[in-house]
C-alpha cells in the first residue's frame, strides 16, 4: 500500500474520530443511570439537582428519608420500582385533575435526581398521559426536581408535599413554576 494513501486515510479517520468526540462532549445529554451508556452511566445534572441531591442526604441524617440502600440492586430492578412510583404519581395528577384550576394543566417534566430519569406528563381533559424514561424535560417547560425516595415518601404519606418542598426535597424550575406547584400540592 502507498505510504501517502495509508497516511491520508490514518489523518481521516482521526479526524473523524475527534470530531465524533467533541459532538458528544458538546451535544446536551441527558442519559439515564440506569441505563448502560456511552458516558459510564454518569448523569448529566439539571439546574437545581445538587441542591435537592444535598436535601436528600441532609433529610436521610436526620432520619426523615430512609437511608440508601447498602445491598445492590440491578439496575432494571431499581428501574421498575421507580417507574412503579411515575405510575402512581399520574394516577394521583389523574384523580386530582378535576380539582386543578385549568391554567395549571400545563405539561411538565418531572427529573428524578441521582439517576437522572426523565418523565413528561401532559394533563389533558381525557386524563393524564405521561411519558416515562425520555430523554431530558420539555423544551421551555417547567421542570419539577425530587428523588426516588422523596418521591416514594410523599405517594405514601410519609412525608407531605409542604414539608418536602420546605426541606427542598423537591423543586420546581422554570417560567411560572407556580402553577406546576399548585397541581403537585392537589396531587400529593
Amino acid at each position: 500500500m502507498n505510504k501517502s494513501i495509508h497516511s491520508n486515510s490514518m489523518a481521516t479517520i482521526l479526524v473523524m474520530a475527534a470530531a465524533v468526540s467533541m459532538l458528544s462532549t458538546s451535544l446536551p445529554v441527558h442519559t439515564c443511570a440506569l441505563e448502560p451508556s456511552i458516558n459510564g452511566g454518569i448523569t448529566i445534572s439539571y439546574p437545581g439537582s445538587i441542591d435537592v441531591a444535598v436535601a436528600v442526604a441532609s433529610a436521610r441524617s436526620d432520619g426523615l428519608l430512609p437511608p440508601a440502600r447498602s445491598e445492590a440492586i440491578p439496575n432494571d430492578v431499581r428501574k421498575q420500582q421507580i417507574l412503579a412510583d411515575l405510575r402512581r404519581l399520574q394516577a394521583r395528577l389523574n384523580k386530582a385533575r378535576e380539582q386543578i384550576p385549568a391554567d395549571s394543566a400545563a405539561p411538565f417534566s418531572v427529573v428524578l435526581v441521582g439517576p437522572g430519569l426523565w418523565s413528561h406528563f401532559h394533563m389533558t381533559t381525557g386524563g393524564v398521559l405521561a411519558n416515562y424514561h425520555t430523554d431530558g424535560p420539555l423544551v421551555g417547560k417547567v421542570v419539577v426536581l425530587t428523588h426516588a425516595t422523596a418521591l416514594r415518601a410523599m405517594l405514601t404519606g410519609s412525608l407531605s408535599i409542604e414539608r418536602a418542598t420546605e426541606l427542598g426535597l423537591i423543586a420546581y424550575s422554570g417560567v411560572d413554576a407556580s402553577s406546576i406547584q399548585r397541581t403537585f400540592e392537589i396531587s400529593l
